[in-house]
């Protein structure tokens, strides 16, 4: 899908995160271990706010219809969409280029590497 801003590919991640929260809590939920909810991490404040409120925006009308069940599960309790700093993203290490230290910390906060000693 091709995306008209910033917002609106957050959004898609979004919703393709929370596509997966449901899956995985089934899945889990199969093995014994229920959730009462999911936590996903967004770093998008303005995807955050769409998906959280429904309210019509004339930036946003162009969104595909599909992309907004996730209001639906969002209001339902189901998952919970919250703020991720930039500071604390592990996913920015597969997304952009970062420099030494960023990555370093991301492999720490993904458990791949451990705390440098200083």
């Amino acid at each position: 899908m091709v995306a008209l801003s910033t917002t609106e590919a957050e959004y898609m991640a979004v919703t393709e995160a929370v596509k997966e929260a449901i899956w995985m809590r089934g899945l889990v939920a199969e093995l014994g271990y229920v959730q009462k909810k999911v936590i996903v991490f967004c770093d998008n404040q303005s995807a955050i706010h769409l998906a959280k409120h429904q309210v019509f925006h004339e930036r946003s009308k162009h969104i595909d219809v599909r992309m907004h069940f996730v209001r639906d599960i969002v209001s339902s309790g189901e998952v919970e969409i919250q703020k991720i700093s930039t500071d604390h993203n592990p996913a920015d290490v597969l997304t952009k280029s970062v420099p030494s230290n960023k990555l370093c910390h991301c492999m720490e906060l993904v458990q791949v590497m451990e705390k440098a000693k200083h």
